[in-house]
């Protein structure tokens, strides 16, 4: 399998600045060594002619895995990253060839609006702590949202395409906002994003009551598989060993302290934009009178005979479908 391919553009200066530091940026990431990304660079026109050059070349067969368009906005102060394109010309000044359009649509029978195919989730996982960068639903509607338009309407509609290229249109404050460098790495890591498969590593409890039966917890019915069940438990951080990480997650999800007794199930599970590794742990008896949910609508206790009756989490499904067919782990011994 060959390396990873990422089509970076910027624009020249246009109408009275003096430079643009999508063009700056853009030449900076080829500097970068990405080791397993071959990333390549397009200068576009201010027209166009340059809104339409990548959408030529994508009808031309040339394929990328990812391609972020860069952009320099005089009116924001941290770096936007555009959800949406719209179909609609709204320009308030000439583009670099005297181009001037108020209304209309950028292509007749054509959606309105097209969204970005980047990684939504796996970008805001890399950036919630970060207050500069942010998403944005208003790319304006000059040449930048033209261009990104145009993209997303071939990377759509064209049908030789087998997988879509992971799309961006990235907004560049000016450098007294944010310097340089720190926009730099901002790119860098998004375009790690718009590639890299993340690689996370979990941990869940199995827990008995007296009875031999394990307990399921099912998922608040809002945000990410909500109303799915899984074992309870959750992310390992940093620094954390999977007992210390489970000892934790079951004190903020149940409000219990276990005593983590031996791993009894290591799972890999590929999400499709990221991969989980799912450690489980047997955490011997607790009564359910000391379980408080913190964080789940509801609690089952499941005898081997009932493990298939919940809908369980992708990751944790091909664990509770081998114990349903070769028994529950043993109870340890007191």
């Amino acid at each position: 399998m060959g390396n990873s391919k990422v089509l970076v553009t910027g624009y020249p200066r246009f109408s009275n600045f003096d430079e643009n530091i999508s063009e700056k940026l853009m030449k900076l990431v080829n500097d970068i060594d990405f080791q397993s990304i071959e990333v390549y660079t397009s200068l576009l026109s201010v027209d166009k002619k340059g809104s339409n050059s990548i959408a030529q070349r994508i009808n031309n067969n040339e394929n990328f895995d990812a391609i972020i368009h860069l952009g320099f906005s005089s009116s924001r102060e941290i770096i936007s990253l555009e959800r949406f394109a719209y179909n609609q010309y709204k320009m308030n000044e000439p583009d670099n060839s005297g181009r001037m359009i108020t209304s209309g649509k950028i292509i007749e029978d054509d959606l309105e609006v097209y969204e970005t195919t980047a990684p939504i989730k796996i970008i805001d996982d890399k950036f919630d702590a970060i207050d500069y960068v942010s998403w944005s639903s208003d790319p304006g509607r000059f040449v930048c949202n033209e261009t990104y338009f145009r993209t997303l309407s071939t990377i759509f509609n064209k049908t030789l395409i087998i997988k879509k290229p992971s799309t961006l249109f990235i907004h560049l404050p000016n450098e007294k906002h944010i310097e340089l460098l720190t926009q730099l790495e901002v790119v860098k890591n998004i375009i790690e994003c718009m590639i890299f498969k993340p690689q996370i590593e979990v941990v869940g409890g199995l827990i008995f009551d007296m009875h031999g039966r394990i307990l399921s917890c099912k998922r608040p019915n809002m945000g990410d598989w909500g109303g799915w069940w899984e074992l309870p438990g959750g992310k390992i951080e940093y620094g954390e060993t999977a007992f210390e990480a489970l000892n934790r997650e079951l004190i903020e999800e149940l409000d219990i302290n276990v005593n983590p007794i031996k791993i009894e199930e290591k799972v890999i599970f590929d999400y499709g934009d990221r991969e989980i590794e799912l450690t489980i742990i047997n955490c011997g008896i607790i009564s359910g009178d000391q379980i408080t949910l913190i964080e789940h609508e509801e609690m089952r206790w499941l005898s081997k005979d009932e493990l298939l009756d919940v809908k369980w989490l992708p990751a944790d499904l091909p664990v509770l479908e081998k114990w349903f067919n070769q028994g529950l782990p043993n109870l340890p011994l007191d």
